[in-house]
């Protein structure tokens, strides 16, 4: 076994040597004389005390203790927050189109579900935040993934209590004389009940809410606690990075699965007469889901080990210089110590009346607008605009959105540390990022040429078409019946394309997507053959798709780089003792009024532009054709909106910030921290007193 004592040896140079260097930076930047030296941190002193020892119950052996430091705690947050970001904001949003054509939702409310996640978060992270910001703060988040467990398993239910997928396979989608074919008997529709599982998807996503807000307050002031305040942005950074790593591979991964049949598990799928390229298809949606509550369950394990608190907390908030802004600092000592309902509301507006930690929290509210609606619908946007599967499309966004999510988080991060900023300086950075993404938004602009369907785009031939309206059923069809509830768009030989073959009027079907008899269809048929129409090959992508996602990546850098500069900043303009508060309270403001509505409105605005919808029993389903122009106009203004009001807001933050005036610029000795270890934890925030778990 290695040498504990060799190891605690070069922990304590670690901590001790970045802790010194914080404070005589402190002194410099505020023109003071230079700070005598910090006492040294000592982790075997520290782990004399069974609160802080890693271990299950009485058992907590020295070999666990390796695993006792910031660094390992990193990563399994690392982890929790991979795992989180993998089901909620990537599998979730991959499987946004599928979603929609097997339970019959319309965006609108698809986008319901992932507002659920933050509905939850936000309102009960006030009061995770509020009764977790004591100790045992590592247990919290532990319980919280076990929480997510049950969470996923809800979300994988509707699969395996509903029956096989029929849609698209009962409807014949060609023309038959009678005029019966296309007829849709409401009375006798089985399918009616499947939206009503749109609630079933809503409580699986509240209960992710749960893991997410535990997480990203209680969890992140775990982190700090331990941590040199210069250290905080570089460590936020890669723990930011890694939940954007989670959506990235739930893209990638996701889609992947999105290529197999959604009943590969009880149907023989090679019996199918449907490929993943038909609007119609739907993929195994459900099983990332399962996978994802198993592993939410391992990565809680280890958490459950963590003491009350890591080994260096104590030293950090004994060592740790304020650099709240003034206007809030003289109010901390007043908050009551009983954890009551009033100290609560004392606490909120001590944050209220600090404009720093108002105008931060306004700008990320913008940003989380854009990213929690961009997540949902990303991927849908790709797929419409350049025509490719859904499958694919997931991958692509994955591809594009992990690598510059991640790094642009990342490089907000070690720009504030290797600069060593304050929070005039992370404020900055904030700013330089969105600008970059405000000038990086006119890539939604780029787009290829538009897919031109008969009927919708262009008049069938020998027949007049009223301009910017739909009319799809025509004196070739009129007697077919037909109806939007499939869209199996096919081509003629001079590439006209229509909705369905029953819009092209054909009578026949010749199998393998091929149609003959087709009364709207002038051209003749294809060469050594008696098919006028065919399924295959319509739907060409467009070759612009990689400039677009290579320009997204640019867009999306921009867009995460305020993250982890900001949180430093919001951790550090408030008292310390407020600070897991002040995240919770951030995350309620951030979630209800910006991540919440973000996708419903992004759901609303893709709406707004759809042109064909899939209607049955003349009640309006999922879109199934949309209009480019509207779409891209729609998400531009947007975009230009939110970034214009969230640079607004960090100006105001930056130059209404006060430093304090007169810093403590007197390091406790090693005398005083050994007395406070005596009397109680210096560091336990005061409104959490009388709560502690």
């Amino acid at each position: 076994m290695m040498d504990s004592s060799n190891r605690n040896s070069g922990h304590d140079d670690e901590w001790s040597n970045a802790l010194k260097l914080t404070a005589r930076d402190d002194g410099k930047k505020k023109g003071k004389q230079s700070i005598p030296d910090l006492p040294e941190f000592n982790q075997s002193k520290a782990l004399a005390d069974d609160d802080v020892r890693c271990g299950f119950g009485s058992y907590r052996p020295d070999w666990l203790q390796v695993f006792n430091n910031p660094k390992c705690l990193l990563f399994f947050l690392c982890a929790y927050c991979m795992i989180l970001g993998f089901v909620v904001n990537g599998i979730n949003n991959v499987n946004t189109t599928s979603i929609e054509r097997r339970f019959n939702l319309p965006s609108a409310k698809v986008g319901l579900i992932s507002s659920a996640y933050d509905i939850a978060a936000g309102i009960l992270g006030v009061f995770v935040s509020y009764y977790g910001s004591g100790r045992n703060k590592a247990r919290w988040v532990a319980g919280a993934g076990v929480i997510m467990a049950m969470g996923s398993l809800v979300m994988s239910l509707p699969h395996f209590t509903t029956g096989a997928y029929e849609l698209g396979e009962l409807d014949q989608s060609f023309c038959e004389h009678n005029g019966t074919s296309n007829t849709t008997t409401c009375a006798q529709d089985t399918e009616t009940y499947l939206s009503n599982y749109l609630y079933v998807f809503i409580l699986g996503q509240m209960l992710h809410g749960v893991g997410g807000t535990t997480v990203y307050t209680v969890g992140v002031a775990l982190l700090d606690d331990s941590l040199p305040s210069q250290s905080t942005p570089l460590y936020l950074g890669i723990l930011y990075g890694c939940s954007v790593l989670g959506p990235g591979l739930g893209f990638v991964i996701g889609g992947q699965f999105l290529s197999y049949y959604v009943d590969f598990d009880t149907v023989n799928t090679s019996s199918l007469n449907i490929t993943t390229d038909d609007p119609r298809w739907v993929g195994a949606w459900w099983f990332t889901f399962l996978v994802c509550a198993i592993l939410n369950l391992v990565v809680s394990l280890p958490l459950f080990a963590y003491g009350k608190e890591l080994p260096s907390a104590r030293y950090v908030s004994a060592t740790r210089r304020s650099q709240a802004h003034t206007s809030s600092s003289h109010t901390a000592a007043r908050v009551g110590e009983k954890g009551s309902l009033t100290d609560l509301l004392r606490v909120l507006y001590t944050l209220l009346m600090n404009p720093v930690f108002c105008f931060m929290t306004l700008s990320m509210l913008m940003e989380g607008l854009v990213i929690a609606g961009s997540a949902t619908f990303l991927p849908k946007f790709i797929e419409n605009e350049y025509k490719i599967s859904a499958s694919l499309a997931a991958m692509l966004t994955g591809i594009a959105v992990v690598p510059s999510a991640a790094g642009g988080q990342f490089v907000g991060g070690i720009i504030t540390r290797k600069l060593k900023l304050d929070i005039r300086g992370a404020m900055k950075v904030c700013i330089v990022g969105v600008f970059g993404a405000l000038v990086s938004s006119s890539v939604l602009w780029l787009k290829c040429d538009k897919e031109i369907i008969s009927g919708i785009d262009r008049a069938y031939e020998g027949f007049n078409h009223t301009p910017y309206t739909v009319e799809l059923t025509v004196g070739c069809n009129a007697h077919c019946r037909c109806s939007t509830d499939v869209f199996e768009p096919v081509c003629d030989p001079t590439g006209n394309v229509y909705f369905t073959p029953c819009h092209a009027g054909c009578s026949k079907d010749l199998g393998n997507g091929n149609y003959s008899g087709c009364a709207c269809v002038k051209s003749p048929t294809f060469a050594n053959s008696s098919v006028e129409v065919t399924s295959k090959g319509c739907r060409e992508s467009c070759s612009l798709l990689y400039v677009f996602l290579s320009l997204m990546f640019v867009l999306i850098f921009f867009v995460f780089i305020p993250v982890a500069p900001g949180d430093s900043v919001q951790l550090r303009c408030v008292p310390e003792e407020h600070k897991t508060f002040a995240q919770g309270v951030k995350l309620l403001i951030v979630r209800l009024l910006g991540t919440v509505p973000g996708p419903i409105l992004y759901g609303r605005l893709l709406d707004e532009s759809c042109v064909v919808w899939r209607e049955k029993c003349d009640s309006r389903l999922s879109c199934w054709v949309y209009d480019s122009n509207t779409m891209a106009r729609n998400l531009f203004l947007l975009m230009i909106g939110t970034c214009i009001f969230s640079g607004l807001f960090l100006v105001l933050a930056l130059r209404l910030y006060r430093p304090p005036e007169t810093p403590d610029d007197s390091p406790k000795t090693e005398e005083t921290v050994a007395k406070d270890d005596v009397e109680g934890d210096v560091r336990e925030p005061i409104i959490a007193k009388g709560v502690r778990s």
